[in-house]
């Protein structure tokens, strides 16, 4: 401490005052304070009184991102040891007269000594045990214990806390996150949003993005180009597609026109996987999916109305289509894609139909509400995943009418599902309580392995990287978590493939039968009510056929009796002329 700021204080003993005495004394009272006759009658006495009492040290877990330290792996080439300054090491008389003066050292002959126990100690384990023996080999090695572990690595955070649309990894040795942001919702008089610009994150920086780019409108779909990393393909606001190569400009290299885009936002975006990597193709909530070539995006290459609810005589038209919320293509089916709808349809396309009823192929009622996403199984083909509403539900393409798997409702909306993309009997889900869930079919049918909170916000989006190892979700506020999976997660065990298939087959088996029995029901009820009025018919035309008889014989007793009158009459008139004829 500096000396000039500080001060010394100094009293004398004897100015301390008289030592104090203290002694015992009698109590006295100072006041008495009578107790509140209104307070005193809400007392009521507890017994027992329960109380919880923690004594021991309470502690917490945190994961923190530590600084990325930079490691470089360097060769040296060691062909001469270190020699004094004075001798070159490439003169041998110099270095044999060095090493002759060094060697009669006392210090050198002592080191050598010392250095022998250890060196023969060294050698003689190398006698006793093979080191390039490989022991216990004949022993089967055994499974690991299942311990699953999810953790948040990193959070990439939005600056304008704009919610996150869409996610996607970038196909590279060293994978990136391409982000979008923006509120999807349909702009009545103009757009709700205001900034367009998109991220690319490097995995390893979540402090700030490594590149940014510009779509002239608010992005709501967002896919890369399995070919070139640096290739985005975006569908916009205003119902346009762009192209951006982030090499050249933060801008848009290509963009569809006006009057060949979509009339609604494009709700889907899907690359199609092939030998050139040059189609796409784009949906919307207009109930149209369009087909782009990126070599050249003035003009779609084919689209396709998505309507199933034609009314008789007419023609698909946008009145009658459904609007696309969602798409799904695999490449064991080039012709054939999955649609999802806002009115919870999932409709299975096929491109090469001859007719329109041929193209729709096949048509599930998935959902009551939209169809945030569908995916098919990694394990088959024929299976597929859905969510919407409060549910997440699994599809056989043979059974339309009902799910084979129908997952428990949720307490929160299911925004986002999607397969795990290694591990064949699990899946993973975001909801609106901000929880990441992951579910296997094998371990806990119905319950999830593991629940995680990720975020305190709605989790919109759910990516997971082509190992599967990472899984990228995005919040309503902006921000962007990366997960970590342990191995157990990621990848299958040797059985699991051949007892999912089991699993779904025996499903598909059950759902047959169900299908099988509510059509035999249904064909007996019709038979009742067929022959319910087959004998109403039959008492009808028996009553008209009794009522007929009845005036048959009604008219035939009228005519006997007319004639009979009229005989009667012709008698009486004979009599009569006779009488008078006798008079």
């Amino acid at each position: 401490m500096d000396p000039n700021i500080t001060y010394s204080y100094f009293k004398q003993r004897k100015d301390f005052g008289r030592q104090v005495m203290f002694c015992e004394v009698a109590p006295q009272m100072l006041d008495s304070i009578n107790p509140n006759k209104s307070e005193q009658n809400q007392y009521c006495l507890r017994n027992p009184v329960h109380r919880e009492v923690q004594t021991c040290v309470r502690t917490s877990e945190n994961y923190i991102n530590t600084k990325v330290t930079k490691s470089k792996t360097t060769g040296i080439n060691h062909s001469e040891g270190g020699w004094p300054k004075d001798i070159f090491y490439t003169d041998e008389e110099a270095t044999a007269r060095y090493r002759r003066r060094f060697e009669r050292d006392d210090g050198y002959i002592d080191a050598v000594k010392n250095l022998n126990p250890e060196f023969e100690h060294y050698i003689q384990q190398n006698n006793a045990i093979e080191m390039y023996n490989i022991y216990f080999k004949e022993i089967a090695s055994e499974k690991p214990v299942e311990k699953f572990l999810i953790k948040v690595n990193s959070s990439y955070k939005d600056v304008g806390t704009r919610p996150v649309s869409d996610i996607c990894w970038t196909h590279e040795a060293q994978p990136k996150l391409a982000v979008s942001y923006c509120k999807k919702a349909f702009p009545k008089k103009k757009s709700l949003n205001n900034d367009f610009v998109c991220h690319l994150w490097d995995v390893e920086n979540p402090g700030e993005p490594c590149s940014i780019f510009y779509p002239p409108s608010a992005c709501w779909q967002l896919v890369t180009s399995p070919a070139s990393s640096s290739m985005f393909y975006a569908g916009l606001e205003n119902g346009k597609v762009c192209i951006f190569d982030i090499r050249s400009q933060i801008e848009a290299i290509a963009i569809s026109p006006d009057h060949l885009a979509h009339r609604d936002p494009v709700s889907a975006l899907l690359f199609i996987p092939s030998r050139l990597n040059t189609e796409f193709f784009s949906g919307s909530t207009d109930g149209l999916c369009m087909w782009w070539d990126v070599r050249n995006i003035s003009k779609p290459i084919d689209s396709l109305l998505m309507a199933i609810r034609i009314p008789q005589g007419e023609v698909s038209t946008y009145t009658n289509s459904e609007p696309v919320s969602a798409l799904q293509y695999d490449r064991a089916f080039p012709t054939k894609f999955l649609c999802g709808t806002d009115t919870g349809f999932v409709i299975s396309v096929n491109r090469k139909g001859k007719n329109h009823q041929e193209v729709m192929s096949a048509v599930f009622n998935a959902h009551d509400g939209p169809v945030k996403s569908v995916h098919r199984s990694p394990c088959t083909s024929k299976v597929f995943i859905t969510c919407g509403g409060w549910k997440v539900n699994i599809w056989s393409e043979d059974i339309h009418s009902s799910p084979i798997i129908s997952g428990s409702a949720h307490d929160h909306y299911i925004n986002d599902v999607i397969w795990a993309p290694k591990r064949y009997s699990a899946y993973m889900t975001v909801s609106a309580d901000g929880k990441f869930r992951y579910w296997d079919l094998l371990r806990k049918y119905r319950e999830p392995m593991a629940s995680v909170p990720v975020s305190q916000d709605r989790l919109l989006k759910l990516t997971p990287n082509e190992d599967g190892q990472f899984v990228a979700t995005g919040d309503s506020k902006g921000t962007l978590y990366l997960l970590s999976l342990s191995d157990v997660l990621v990848n299958s065990d040797e059985n699991d493939k051949q007892l999912m298939i089991q699993t779904l087959d025996r499903e598909t088996h059950r759902e047959h039968i169900l299908e099988n029995r509510v059509k035999e029901i249904k064909l007996k009820l019709k038979t009742g009510e067929d022959k319910k009025e087959c004998l109403e018919m039959e008492v009808e035309n028996e009553e008209e056929k009794e009522d007929t008889e009845f005036m048959t014989l009604e008219d035939e007793y009228h005519a006997i009796v007319s004639a009979e009158l009229r005989n009667m009459e012709g008698r009486t008139t004979y009599v009569r002329s006779d009488l008078m004829r006798r008079r």
